[in-house]
């Protein structure tokens, strides 16, 4: 029999086997796999094993459940590392992406079969963030008068630019030593402290900003891509 891999932020939570024909997925105690979080509908999606074949379908949830990053609209079938997602969280069908994490979470006695009820409290979510901001390892991928490379990020302020003082030092058009990205909190932010040389984040000038992964940055013949990892 498949299983299914629980993943949220990018970090295996739990590993359920899959042991019945269709398995519900949702807020609703006594579903197959219950997820007790305000992101995910009392009955969010359903798998259903039909003709030997299995199939997934969305079960009239209020944001709705992707496949492979696509919105689903009726019954459709699976293959092996399928991914079917709600908000921040993933299933991956018969497919393990990571080693689950240690057991952040405990189960309502009495609500569901051991092992198959994942309750996620607020103040464990909060938890297991917080883990996952310690596993970060953000980088920037760089471009700057016909070289490339990739450049770790600290805990604190980076400088880039072209002074041999810089942390990361580019040699092109650019600022001398005005370009900072630092980490606050979970989140890291860039800073343009000059006002000789514009920057652009995804295209649109501003002089600071706080990163997502993908994000590009652009100054004088600089580009920086943020990539925003985990271990």
């Amino acid at each position: 029999m498949p299983k299914l891999t629980l993943v949220v932020e990018r970090t295996a939570l739990q590993v359920y086997d899959i042991d019945h024909p269709i398995i519900r997925v949702g807020r609703e105690m006594g579903l197959e796999v219950v997820i007790d979080n305000v992101a995910v509908s009392r009955h969010q999606a359903e798998i259903r094993l039909q003709d030997k074949q299995w199939f997934v379908r969305d079960l009239g949830s209020g944001n709705g459940t992707l496949l492979n990053g696509r919105r689903l609209a009726g019954m459709v079938p699976l293959k092996r590392g399928d991914e079917i997602s709600f908000g921040k969280f993933s299933l991956f069908f018969d497919h393990v992406p990571t080693e689950p994490a240690p057991q952040l979470y405990a189960s309502r006695a009495g609500y569901a079969e051991p092992g198959r009820t994942l309750v996620m409290r607020p103040e464990e979510l909060a938890t297991l963030r917080a883990t996952i901001v310690e596993k970060r390892r953000a980088h920037v991928r760089w471009q700057a008068g016909g070289e490339d490379g990739t450049f770790a990020l600290a805990d604190g302020s980076v400088v880039i630019g072209r002074s041999d003082a810089c942390d990361l030092r580019v040699a092109c058009r650019g600022p001398k030593h005005h370009l900072h990205i630092r980490r606050i909190g979970p989140q890291y932010e860039v800073r343009n402290t000059s006002w000789r040389y514009r920057m652009r984040v995804n295209g649109e000038p501003t002089r600071r900003a706080t990163l997502r992964d993908g994000d590009e940055i652009a100054i004088g013949g600089l580009r920086l891509t943020f990539k925003d990892d985990i271990r």
